[in-house]
């Protein structure tokens, strides 16, 4: 008996021993899914086959039609629903399918192959889509006959290094856009919220539009499933990018997020600062400097015109009050100004200085250029950008006129900035 026993157990280790063997667990992992046949067919020559809109609910597809593409559509995050997005350069195509949980089997970067012999094409209010017909009405794939149509080939593509999407920087109408555009991973640049900062990305119990502004002015509905999860984020501030699926509704072009990873680089506008303001209704009233520090230098004048009365070689100046530009970005200098015989830069000049002394000879004056090269009897705009060494604390802007009776007129005096 005691032999049997021995015997029995060395027999169950080498059993053991037999089948550890034969199993290596580094290669023991599912193999990469390939399709045996090729595309004939391109969504874009498939779309042709469907008038959008047309009063026929579907129509059928050439026996033996075989398309390909690349899966850009996900429902991981509930925004999308029983459906796939493939498109293959010329066109993209939803696939309506029966299975609300369909990332894992088809997820964003999968090439796929689909047999198209028992499916039809139509459109849900104008939107392109393969499906297929049964009860009077355009239905999803079963879940259970999937891989009858659908064949995936490949392991997914990284698509941030291998997929470009279809940049748009403005949105005409709905007719206006090719429907080869529909249905496809599109990205959005310059693209503002309209609501940003003050609406959520959906209502809970609902289905929400947002509208997304680009650019140019030309607006794009963003349609948000109240099944997202991600509803109760706040919309962004600001300008960036969009990711999403351009589609449809009726004569609406919309978006469809996948999730938030679709919305990028937003960032909040600084604000505008008015830093300085002044005109001749306050500082220069009744033709006079009053209470805002100005100073006028040689034997001059300001009564709504510049006068300068003295030829001294170094001319009249009117200077500013000191100016704190040390906290504000990109500050900008605007005027306007006329001058009646005609402007001259050699006699009328505008300079700043980042530190003023108190005496004009021994500051340093750095020279603008004024764009105006005739302002003759009517007031012209200066718009000037001020370098980024005019920020300073002490920071001081100066006319100066040279020669006998010279006649300038300034007015409206601005400058702005952004806050840091």
């Amino acid at each position: 008996m005691k032999i049997m026993k021995h015997i029995s157990v060395l027999s169950l280790i080498c059993g053991i021993g037999l089948f550890l063997s034969s199993c290596n667990w580094e290669q023991d992992v599912a193999p990469v899914p390939t399709f045996n046949g090729v595309a004939n067919m391109t969504i874009a020559e498939l779309l042709e086959y469907h008038t959008i809109g047309s009063t026929n609910s579907f129509d059928s597809i050439p026996a033996g039609t075989i398309i390909s593409g690349i899966v850009v559509s996900s429902d991981e995050h509930g925004n999308c629903y029983k459906f796939i997005n493939i498109e293959d350069g010329t066109a993209g195509i939803q696939i309506k399918i029966d299975n609300s949980t369909l990332y894992h089997k088809y997820p964003v970067g999968q090439r796929v192959f689909v047999k198209c012999d028992g499916l039809v094409l139509g459109d849900y209010y104008k939107l392109p889509q393969l499906g297929m017909w049964e009860n009077g009405s355009m239905q999803g794939i079963p879940s259970s006959k999937t891989s009858k149509y659908i064949f995936c080939d490949g392991t997914p593509i990284n698509m941030e290094e291998d997929f470009t999407p279809l940049v748009l920087n403005s949105i005409p109408r709905a007719d206006n856009v090719p429907a080869t555009y529909y249905n496809r991973l599109v990205k959005l640049e310059n693209a503002t919220f309209v609501e940003g900062g003050a609406a959520t990305y959906c209502e809970p119990n609902t289905s929400t539009s947002h509208d997304i502004k680009m650019s140019d002015g030309t607006t794009i509905t963003m349609r948000t499933s109240n099944y997202a999860d991600f509803i109760n984020e706040m919309l962004p501030v600001g300008t960036g990018t969009i990711y999403g699926i351009l589609t449809r509704y009726n004569n609406y072009v919309q978006i469809v997020i996948r999730d938030l990873d679709d919305v990028q680089g937003f960032v909040v506008p600084q604000q505008t600062q008015t830093i300085f303001s002044v005109n001749y209704n306050t500082a220069f009233e009744d033709g006079w400097i009053h209470g805002s520090n100005w100073s006028i230098l040689s034997n001059s004048s300001f009564t709504g015109f510049f006068y300068n009365g003295s030829s001294s070689s170094n001319g009249s100046w009117l200077i500013s009050p000191a100016i704190n530009l040390s906290e504000v970005t990109d500050p900008t200098l605007t005027f306007t100004h006329r001058a009646p015989q005609g402007f001259n830069s050699q006699k009328m000049m505008c300079f700043y200085t980042p530190a003023y002394t108190g005496d004009v000879n021994t500051s340093l004056w750095i020279p603008l250029n004024l764009s105006a090269a005739e302002g003759e009897n009517a007031f012209v705009n200066e718009h000037v950008m001020l370098p980024e060494g005019a920020q300073t604390a002490n920071f001081r802007i100066a006319f100066k006129a040279m020669g006998e009776n010279v006649q300038w007129a300034i007015n409206n005096i601005t400058i702005t900035g952004l806050a840091k």
